[in-house]
């Protein structure tokens, strides 16, 4: 979440559902606001609680418009801290892809079945490769490091 919402757009949301309803939709105000905790405290949302509510909602859209208005915000936030979890997880992949991709090169660049490849029956040819892989995997590591990719 971001930290404007964390105390500020609490609050809001809040006292603005309490205010607009004035007591007459007691358990679907008890309802949103046990979601909204939820979602502000990062916990898991039981979904079909969530879309029961927001079809009792829209049916009753006459009724509880600004409660559906209020819910439909919940329902933004929360899938922008979905999201954000999910570009979170898709760029770590990316970025240890990137790294092993070059491992994958010389894996099959030292693999083909040629006898005339540099260092592929000398006595060091094992070290050789060894240490180049290293080095590829702590130079791509620290340049990732570096510019706060990781």
């Amino acid at each position: 979440m971001d930290p404007l919402w964390d105390d500020v757009g609490r609050c809001l949301i809040y006292n603005r559902i309490n205010t607009m309803d004035n007591g007459r939709n007691k358990e679907l105000v008890e309802q949103i606001n046990r979601i909204e905790e939820d979602i502000f405290e990062g916990k898991s949302i039981d979904i079909r609680e969530f879309y029961r509510l927001k079809k009792q909602l829209i049916d009753n859209k006459s009724a509880h418009g600004d409660l559906l208005e209020l819910f439909l915000l919940l329902e933004a936030m929360l899938d922008k801290s979905n999201n954000e979890l999910m570009n979170k997880r898709l760029n770590l992949l990316t970025i240890w892809s990137t790294i092993f991709l070059p491992l994958s090169f010389y894996t099959g660049l030292w693999g083909m079945n040629f006898d005339d490849i540099p260092f592929l029956n000398g006595d060091h040819g094992f070290y050789v490769f060894t240490g180049l892989t290293l080095v590829t995997v702590l130079i791509m590591y620290k340049y990732f490091k570096r510019n706060k990719w990781l």
